[in-house]
Formats: structure tokens, C-alpha cells, sequence
């Protein structure tokens, strides 16, 4: 808005000045300046709640760098990470109304001395933590054993059902080493759940060998590395 040409537009006396125009000229002047003010402001504002968000909405990430082996994984808001002590070096929980509902730990695994690729010694090593599971406890039930991969590292795995609590839950173990040759230490990643989430899930029957390959634990050994 040009001011000036409209107060020579409209000559008044002097008496009755000041006139609107005459009020309103130097507000009317500064508005493009406070316009492009208060434009950068809410941009500045925008941009920071754009990178709030994308923070909060980012899954947790979990990184060790000491020994057994340097590793790093993400799991997802709903489960909560627990103090631990040794040989334990991640504990995730996710809680219900009736108690645990899923649990993700990670432990050292110890290896005996050996000779050849690991993928000869981890069959062994699992058998005989099966052994001790099946003694130490009657509700314990194998359900499968076999080789695995986790982001193409070899490893060795068995499922389970067994009751804790007075509850039953459905097992997997994965047993895995960051080298194929080598290694005395490795992971033992230990993961319990509730059938129930996973059967109301699913879209097809699952069994204990549905554990983490649907539900929150999916994430977290999904995605975890070695490196």
C-alpha cells in the first residue's frame, strides 16, 4: 500500500489532523518487515518440531563395544531396557496387565577350544544346553533345532515352549559367533514371549517357531550387527 500517495490524495485541514491514514502510515509501513519476521520464526518452529518428532519416532538403539563381540541392534518403544549385570548384556522387556508379555537378553557365550568353522561347534553347544534345560525343567518342551542366519551371520537355533510363573511361553535361542573360525566367545540371545499377541497377530496359525519372526522381538534380532 502506497501511503503517502493516498495522504496527498486526501488533503485535510489542519485542524482535523491527524488523519486514520496519517495513524495507521507508519504500522502500514512496517508490516512487510514484521510479516517476514514472524515468517522465519514460525519456519525456525516448524523445522524444530519436524526434527522433534523424527527423534521421538526413532526406535532406541542399543550399541556395545567391549567384549564378547562389538554389536549393535534397535527394538521398538514398546519394550523397556533393564539393568544388567555380567555375563548379561541386554535385557528388554515389554510388560501387560498380567506381567510379562516378552523378553529379549543377550548373554556371552562361552566356547570350549575346537578346531574348524564354528558352524560344527554350535550344534553341539545346543544340544547340550537343551540337555540341561529338559533336566532342570519338566515343562520345558523342544520344538525345533537347526541352523539359522541373522543378517547373513551363521548361527544355531532351537525353540521351546515351557512354563514360567505359572504361565506358558513360547521360546527361541540363537547361538552366534561375529567370525566363522576362531571365536571362544560369542552371543546367546534368549527370547521369550506370550502366544497370545502373536496368535492375535497373525494372520495364519503360529507355533513357537513364530517367536521373533513376528511381534516385537522381530527387531531386535532382525536388526541386530556384529561391527
Amino acid at each position: 500500500m502506497d501511503v503517502h500517495r493516498l495522504l496527498r490524495s486526501a488533503p485535510v485541514k489542519p485542524e482535523f489532523a491527524p488523519t486514520m491514514p496519517q495513524l495507521l502510515a507508519p504500522r502500514v509501513d512496517s508490516l512487510p518487515r514484521i510479516a517476514g519476521r514472524i515468517g522465519a520464526a514460525l519456519m525456525m518452529l516448524l523445522v524444530a518440531a519436524i526434527v522433534l518428532i523424527a527423534l521421538r519416532s526413532r526406535d532406541p538403539v542399543y550399541s556395545h563395544k567391549g567384549l564378547p563381540a562389538a554389536f549393535s541392534t534397535s527394538y521398538s518403544r514398546a519394550m523397556t531396557r533393564e539393568p544388567v549385570s555380567p555375563p548379561t548384556l541386554l535385557l528388554l522387556r515389554q510388560n501387560s496387565s498380567v506381567g510379562l508379555e516378552a523378553s529379549f537378553e543377550i548373554t556371552t557365550l562361552h566356547l570350549p577350544p575346537y578346531g574348524g568353522e564354528i558352524s560344527g561347534l554350535l550344534p553341539i553347544v545346543a544340544i547340550n544346553m537343551i540337555d540341561r534345560l529338559m533336566a532342570g525343567d519338566p515343562t520345558f518342551i523342544l520344538w525345533s533345532h537347526g541352523r539359522t542366519r541373522i543378517n547373513f551371520v551363521p548361527g544355531y537355533t532351537f525353540t521351546y515352549q515351557r512354563t514360567i510363573g505359572g504361565r506358558v511361553f513360547w521360546g527361541r535361542d540363537v547361538l552366534i559367533t561375529p567370525h566363522l573360525t576362531g571365536d571362544r566367545e560369542g552371543l546367546l540371545i534368549t527370547m521369550v514371549t506370550d502366544p497370545a499377541p502373536l496368535k492375535a497377530a497373525a494372520v495364519k496359525p503360529v507355533t513357537p517357531n513364530s517367536v521373533a519372526s513376528v511381534g516385537v522381538l522381530f527387531e531386535p534380532l532382525e536388526r541386530l550387527r556384529f561391527g
